[in-house]
């Protein structure tokens, strides 16, 4: 995939809906198996498949992300519950309490937007309000220090 971009579903927040990640076929570069993360998570993100996902298409991956974390019946997603999911990795669960900026041991859905809504300006350099796959990348191996 040349050109398709990323959603933040391997962000400080990460969405559930995530793909999952393939099965590890040797030893794969940390850089190289990130790429191929990416190319699967952009790829379900571009709802249009224009090869980019748009603010419109990040804001729905968050909305379905969110869901698929299975929130209680007052709106929270407990972290304790989300350890024992096994699509729940352990960076994305660091990621996600990072999320938990009071505290109290769950996640509301506005942290969950506003943790996801930062990994998009951040990783949105030209600011066009549209992810490509190569911002991403860039905006990862920055937070991960992996070589370019």
């Amino acid at each position: 995939m040349a050109a398709r971009t990323a959603h933040a579903a391997d962000t400080p927040v990460s969405s559930p809906a995530t793909p999952p990640r393939p099965a590890a076929q040797g030893h794969q570069p940390a850089a190289k198996a990130l790429t191929h993360r990416l190319e699967a998570i952009c790829a379900s993100a571009d709802l249009n498949h224009d090869g980019s996902v748009s603010l419109e298409e990040f804001h729905q991956d968050i909305v379905q992300g969110w869901h698929s974390l299975g929130p209680d019946a007052d709106g929270y997603v407990h972290l304790a519950h989300l350890g024992q999911l096994p699509r729940i990795g352990k960076n994305q669960l660091k990621r996600l309490a990072a999320a938990d900026k009071d505290g109290d041991g769950k996640l509301s859905f506005k942290e969950v937007v506003q943790a996801r809504m930062a990994y998009f300006e951040a990783a949105d350099v030209d600011q066009n309000d549209a992810l490509s796959l190569q911002e991403c990348m860039a905006y990862e191996r920055q937070q991960r220090r992996l070589p370019k």
